[in-house]
């Protein structure tokens, strides 16, 4: 079963990226096709530490790589402080961006999507292109999409935690159709293989 990884680049509890993240489980989870999704913490990253790294790094650490590794494809949600993605969401692709003791990092050749959310108009669209960077220094390949940008993200998100608005909902399930279509045309070919 195609495994996808979420990440809400916000560690706080009514974050519009983890209402985002929320909304984006529940697209997949009403597909036809069956996926394991996990939604990856950020709260378990320490700073990023070559000491710590040498040391062979924490189980909260190896527990994210493994998962990562494991995945088929990345997701993720970022807000934008003054322009740019969180230091949270930063220190914890800077983690995975490493090795750890395996032969690469789990980053590497990952297909990954990037959307933004934000209590403004304009839903953070330019943090999109410094997180797509990221990412692509990293070693991921960055999934071809329309940008999706939620903003006044935060009027939108309802007590469940979710966002309803069909137009917000209708991109996201864009973004969601160009990640399943970039690994079921990976399967074939990793089968061939």
């Amino acid at each position: 079963m195609p495994k996808i990884v979420l990440v809400s680049g916000s560690i706080r509890r009514e974050s519009a990226n983890t209402a985002v993240i929320a909304t984006i489980r529940r697209l997949i989870e009403q597909r036809d096709e069956q996926y394991e999704i996990t939604e990856l913490s950020l709260r378990d990253f320490p700073f990023f530490d070559e000491d710590l790294e040498s040391a062979g790094g924490t189980p909260e650490l190896l527990a994210a790589h493994a998962e990562v590794a494991s995945a088929d494809a990345l997701i993720i949600s970022s807000p934008a402080y003054n322009g740019y993605p969180s230091g949270v969401l930063k220190n914890a692709l800077d983690w995975l961006s490493r090795p750890a003791g395996a032969d690469r990092s789990p980053l590497e050749g990952l297909p990954a999507a990037v959307v933004s959310a934000s209590p403004g108009q304009a839903g953070g669209e330019n943090v999109q292109p410094h997180v797509r960077q990221i990412l692509t220094n990293c070693g991921a390949k960055v999934i071809d999409s329309e940008q999706v940008a939620v903003g006044n993200a935060l009027e939108l998100r309802t007590p469940e935690g979710v966002i309803t608005e069909p137009a917000v909902v209708s991109a996201l399930a864009g973004l969601v159709d160009a990640v399943t279509g970039h690994i079921g045309a990976a399967v074939p070919q990793e089968a061939a293989a």
